[in-house]
This record gives C-alpha cells, sequence and structure tokens, in this order.
C-alpha cells in the first residue's frame, strides 16, 4: 500500500500538470459564463421588482444602469459568501 504523503503528492502533481489544468480552466471558463448569464437573468428579474421610481426620461438610463450595477453587486457578493 502506498504511503499518504506520496499518493498526495501524486495527486497535486497531476493537478497541477498542463493537462489537468486545462480541463480545470475550460469547466471554470463554462461554469462562468452560464453564471453570468444567469446572474444577468436575475437581475434583471429583481430590477422588476424596485419600487424606487427611476426617475423621468431624461435620466431613466442612467438610474437604471445604476440600480442594475447596485443589485448585481449585491448578488455577486452573496454568491462569493456561499462559495467560501
Amino acid at each position: 500500500m502506498k504511503n499518504l504523503t506520496k499518493v498526495k503528492k501524486s495527486i497535486r502533481g497531476e493537478v497541477l500538470g498542463k493537462t489537468m489544468r486545462d480541463r480545470i480552466r475550460a469547466k471554470a471558463e463554462l461554469l462562468a459564463e452560464n453564471l453570468e448569464e444567469n446572474i444577468s437573468d436575475e437581475v434583471g428579474e429583481l430590477m422588476g421588482k424596485l419600487t424606487t421610481e427611476l426617475s423621468d426620461e431624461e435620466t431613466q438610463s442612467e438610474t437604471a444602469g445604476y440600480a442594475f450595477d447596485q443589485i448585481r453587486k449585491a448578488l455577486i457578493d452573496q454568491i462569493k459568501k456561499r462559495l467560501k
């Protein structure tokens, strides 16, 4: 039976190797892409729940952008907390 330290070293070496790093990077890109799409969808839904009037037509674009950014930041902060 192999020594536990040797097995861990082998695993670490394989995970840090180019082949596995490329696989991990590809999965991370896919997850990030899907997550970004989901976040945008959820932010859009949450934007619809705002009760604050976004202002007149002149400033609506700016206030909508601000609201979107604020909701997105808060949502990402909560996601980060759950991932830890």
